[in-house]
């Protein structure tokens, strides 16, 4: 069962799978201010995360447009990765866009997380196949 957890109206919305113990971030739009992405991702989903002891992050931007700003991408390499990587996230998927910029966007944030000691990063084609990996690496 997924539960809203935190949204950005109009760009994402962060649901927690706790079947699956996961956070599963679906973008629409890549395009939000630095204040924006705290206020949900940071503020609220990643004090969820801790305190729920989820081990898995999914960023599904499968459909998003647009970029990150420096700002936000530099708050996640400062900032975003470290806290989940210490948290206990283990697994951090992204699921790149159709957009070729957004694609690059994505690719730069699942760059900066794969330098998190004890977090895995792993681009993947869907949230299917996320959580198929987490159960085969639990098996």
């Amino acid at each position: 069962m997924k539960t809203e957890v935190y949204s950005i109206p109009g760009k994402m919305v962060g649901h927690y799978d706790g079947a699956n113990n996961a956070m599963i971030d679906s973008w629409s739009s890549l395009l939000v201010s630095l204040d924006e992405f705290k206020a949900a991702v940071y503020d609220v989903g990643i004090d969820f995360a801790r305190k729920n002891k989820v081990t898995t992050w999914i960023v599904d931007n499968s459909t998003s447009n647009g970029v990150y700003k420096k700002e936000v991408q530099d708050f996640i390499g400062t900032t975003v990765a470290p806290k989940c990587a210490e948290i206990g996230i283990k697994y951090f998927f992204v699921i790149l866009p159709q957009s070729a910029i957004a694609k690059l966007s994505a690719k730069n944030v699942a760059k900066i997380n794969s330098n998190q000691k004890g977090m895995q990063t792993l681009q993947v084609a869907s949230v299917e196949e996320a959580l198929k990996m987490v159960k085969e690496a639990a098996s």
